[in-house]
């Protein structure tokens, strides 16, 4: 017996003194003769007494516990998109009692919560008796880790990982087009990472110590430190458990030329400032989270702006002189309002939003996309950081891309993003019917989100009726794009579908080359393009970040020839008169159309005369219930600006003959009110007026 005994003592002893050993360098050694921290005994030697002691340990909490467990009520981690996605929630009882989810976390939280004393534990081998409190230094006025501490918690878990939370890679969510979105979790961690498992609880459980192992002798006591520093071994220690869908080669993931953080706090931390290196450190930490939803750095954008550094100066990231500025664009005068939300705590979005649109609302009463009561623009309404990667549709050195007969499909920057597709109603009505997509396939079908009814809600011959205006002029009432890009529509610029694929038009569907520029006059009547191809960065060709993020032109608009309706004066519109004009290169459709063709025939005929496009032509060129973007003096404003503009009466569509340049033919046959400029009653088969 007495050799048995002997080696239970000396099995113990090797025991903790092997955790010692591991742990005497670290800040858990909150012995006398610890070196690593600031709080520490001021006379005690002993290094595992703080957590275990060998007899006489507390029956709550495991092994040889030697404190007591925190009896406090936490604020749990929360976050909607959890909740949309049918997740588990965390056991209401959490800690309660011995071996129930939580448990193990209460024990790290029996220090870092700072409800008890660091020093105050049960026994001390030398006073069996009684309880005793370890005289410290360092600790607040009441003995507890202070608030300032790098490892205080404290009671309000919301905003770190969350513990005591059942480990489930199964819950799924499907969306209207059959996409299935997952949790991206694998089905069993990598290891060194631990679950537990509960008497009487199924499954099995994410606590504290599932990441952290306390006697670890490296920076933040990590399970994985098989890294070459701490960078590598956070990014090792989230993809131990977390699978992001196409991860893997993102921009955000081998971001190119690996951009260099100059902060010196991001690399003595990490040991390394190379953002290639940081990967999901970049914008998430599992303490502390401002953005809580996501456990993102920062609330909202200025995680993207700032990333890991404590300023944007210092970072490599989206902010102000960072590797690709974005916050400068949308600090332009005419924007998406991403910055309007910027640093206000909770009004975090998830990218389940774009499920619950006008007409639909989410029964959970979380944010959805629709504007009366969740009206916002982040950067994840139209991007996948973890999908993302580098490249537009736009050719270098160009505005535009190479088009063709599906150059709307998404570009590789809009890779995973959610989005609608429209149910397409008869012509000129308002679609009000859509599938939700898990990811689009087409750059329209994120810009429909919010630029429809599905975002906008109700609308009378396009036009909203909530009192939205657009943000360049506060004045102007905002219009239902999808309503103006219906493909049963007589016509609208080719985002959706192509000229010949208009199922509401008749021949000539498609314009001439003679009537286009390159690069769009190849193949005419066959391309599509995209929004952004008039919208976007005023100076692209110049640097700027490609994509309608702002501009100092009203409408984000881009180009060459960034101006419309009215020239670069604000005051003048543009005429006939100005088509010849060689020093006028001011008029936006000038990107893309030769408006030579067919207008010069009737420039030459009334020349002079200052016949502005927008008395043919609709003021917001994106569809029209009439031929070539007509408009009739019927139309209301603001396709008819002002509500005056517009002075045709009639419109049938011919065919154009570019040698006709001196006559007046049957190929175009308009008849105008009110002695307007031109007269052909003998034409015949207008396009019939579909508004009041």
């Amino acid at each position: 017996m007495k050799s048995l005994t002997t080696a239970l003592v000396v099995f113990l002893f090797f025991s903790i003194s092997e955790s010692a050993a591991s742990i005497v360098n670290t800040k858990h050694n909150l012995s006398v003769t610890s070196s690593a921290g600031n709080i520490k005994a001021t006379s005690e030697t002993e290094v595992c007494v703080f957590c275990h002691i060998p007899h006489f340990s507390q029956s709550v909490g495991k092994p040889l516990w030697n404190r007591s467990m925190p009896t406090t009520d936490y604020i749990m981690y929360d976050s909607d998109y959890l909740k949309r996605m049918g997740y588990p929630a965390i056991a209401s009882d959490l800690g309660s009692a011995n071996d129930t989810p939580g448990a193990l976390s209460r024990q790290c939280l029996s220090c870092h919560d700072g409800t008890i004393a660091v020093g105050a534990v049960s026994k001390l081998r030398r006073d069996y008796d009684g309880s005793s409190i370890i005289d410290m230094s360092g600790d607040a006025p009441d003995g507890t880790i202070p608030d300032t501490a790098v490892g205080f918690i404290g009671t309000d878990l919301s905003n770190h990982h969350p513990v005591g939370i059942i480990y489930d890679s199964t819950v799924t969510k499907v969306f209207g087009d059959g996409g299935v979105r997952t949790m991206e979790l694998k089905a069993t961690p990598d290891a060194p990472i631990k679950l537990y498992e509960y008497a009487g609880y199924s499954g099995k459980y994410v606590e504290c110590s599932s990441c952290h192992d306390p006697h670890k002798d490296n920076s933040k006591f990590l399970h994985v430190e098989s890294g070459a520093n701490h960078g590598q071994n956070f990014v090792s220690t989230c993809t131990s458990c977390h699978v992001k869908t196409d991860w893997v080669g993102s921009v955000h993931q081998n971001p190119p030329l690996n951009p260099l953080y100059t902060d010196p706090e991001v690399i003595a931390k990490y040991g390394t400032g190379a953002v290639g290196e940081l990967g999901c450190a970049n914008c998430h930490v599992p303490h502390n989270g401002e953005g809580v939803g996501y456990l993102n750095r920062q609330v909202n954008e200025q995680t993207c702006f700032q990333g890991a550094a404590s300023d944007e100066s210092g970072a490599a990231c989206h902010g102000v002189g960072g590797a690709k500025d974005i916050k400068s664009i949308l600090s332009r005068a005419y924007t998406h309002p991403v910055l309007a939300e910027d640093n206000i705590p909770g009004t975090q979005h998830t990218n389940l939003d774009t499920l619950y649109g006008t007409g639909n609302p989410d029964p959970l009463a979380i944010k959805g996309i629709d504007w009366g009561t969740n009206k916002h623009a982040v950067c994840m309404d139209c991007h996948n950081p973890h999908q993302a990667r580098a490249g537009t549709h736009i050719v270098d050195g160009s505005w535009y891309g190479q088009p063709g007969a599906s150059t709307n499909l998404v570009s590789n920057v809009l890779k995973g993003v959610p989005g609608i597709e429209p149910t397409w109603p008869p012509e000129w009505q308002q679609p009000t019917t859509f599938t939700t997509m898990e990811s689009s396939e087409k750059e329209y079908q994120i810009c429909f989100k919010c630029h429809s009814y599905w975002g906008m809600g109700d609308a009378i011959n396009g036009i909203n009726t909530s009192g939205y205006v657009s943000p360049s002029d506060g004045v102007t009432p905002l219009t239902d794009v999808a309503w103006e890009m219906n493909i049963n529509n007589k016509s609208g610029h080719p985002v959706v579908i192509n000229q010949l694929a208009r199922t509401g038009s008749y021949a000539p569907q498609q314009l001439s080359d003679a009537q286009l520029l390159t690069p769009w006059r190849e193949n005419p009547g066959l391309n599509t393009m995209y929004c952004s191809d008039c919208h976007g960065a005023d100076n692209e060709l110049g640097g700027d970040p490609k994509g309608p993020h702002g501009s100092n032109l009203k409408y984000i608009l881009k180009g060459v020839n960034q101006y419309w309706p009215k020239k670069p004066d604000g005051v003048t519109l543009y005429t006939m008169d100005d088509i010849g004009t060689a020093g006028d290169t001011g008029n936006m459709c000038k990107n893309c159309h030769d408006i030579r063709h067919p207008h010069d025939k009737w420039r030459q005929q009334m020349s002079g005369r200052g016949f502005a496009c927008i008395e043919c032509h609709l003021t917001i060129p994106h569809g029209s219930p009439i031929s070539r973007l007509m408009g009739y003096e019927t139309f209301p404003a603001p396709y008819n600006y002002n509500g005056n503009s517009l002075k045709m009466t009639g419109w049938k569509k011919g065919f154009y003959d570019p040698n006709d340049v001196g006559t007046r033919t049957n190929a175009y046959a308009p008849t105008c009110g009110g002695g307007g400029m031109c007269h052909n009653s003998n034409a015949g088969g207008y396009d019939q007026n579909l508004m009041p």
